[in-house]
């Protein structure tokens, strides 16, 4: 399940749900696939869309960053960062901030639309990000959502050598998307009701203090307080009944 970041790539989660209401990702495939790096899936360039002949979707303008938002529930994490000025969460997104400037980092699980070398030519294949954060590409994609439920599953992708470039030539050979629907299209009976925690919270925010410190016993060496982000999860659960 994914968590669309319409506030801070508006943009991009629109053209994500004009897509899954089109039928557009039914039946297409994982075709690029690097294990611990990322899941590339949408409709190769030189392949037919198996049911749909509409494929007219315009580049979506890249939405790198944006000017940091003063009453947004930010809560900070680490500053300075190696790759940022300082890193925080923001509504419950792993975000950087740099000169007035804010971003979605590349985190594990996080989702951006695949583009070529044009910053704005993203239109309709999306990429998820697995493994050791990629930290690179912060600021270089367009990051619109995050995986929030069921990412255990994407452990039974099927995937390519990095040799390769991670592509997997064959359709036959690649994992296919079934079906992708809105949970706002479902009817209320059938919606998955989770619930993440408040980074701004106090218990949110005292769970990063005890990462900071290891106050754990098992820890001798206690470094020296600093964080990864991408190490803290948000916490999501089921809504109890």
């Amino acid at each position: 399940m994914f968590k669309l970041a319409d506030q801070f790539a508006p943009r991009h989660t629109e053209r994500f749900r004009q897509l899954v209401r089109a039928g557009f990702y039914q039946g297409l495939t994982f075709y690029r696939v690097i294990d611990q790096f990322v899941l590339q899936a949408g409709l190769p360039e030189d392949e037919k869309h198996p049911t749909l002949t509409n494929q007219n979707w315009p580049g979506v303008k890249a939405e790198f960053s944006w000017p940091v938002k003063a009453a947004d529930r930010y809560t900070l994490v680490q500053k300075p960062e190696m790759f940022a000025a300082e890193t925080g969460f923001n509504q419950g997104f792993a975000v950087g901030r740099d000169n007035g400037q804010e971003w979605l980092l590349s985190c594990p699980l996080t989702v951006n639309m695949a583009r070529d070398t044009n910053a704005d030519s993203g239109t309709t294949d999306f990429a998820l990000m697995r493994g050791q954060a990629p930290r690179h590409l912060d600021q270089n994609m367009s990051v619109f959502a995050k995986v929030v439920w069921g990412a255990e599953l994407l452990n039974g992708v099927k995937y390519a050598p990095a040799q390769s470039g991670g592509i997997i030539t064959d359709p036959k050979a690649r994992s296919k998307i079934i079906s992708a629907t809105l949970g706002s299209d479902l009817p209320e009976s059938a919606r998955l009701a989770l619930q993440w925690q408040d980074t701004s919270s106090p218990a949110f925010i005292d769970a990063l203090a005890q990462r900071r410190t290891r106050g754990n016993d098992f820890f001798k060496h206690k470094g020296n307080g600093a964080l990864d982000i991408c190490y803290s999860q948000v916490p999501v659960r089921l809504k109890p009944r």
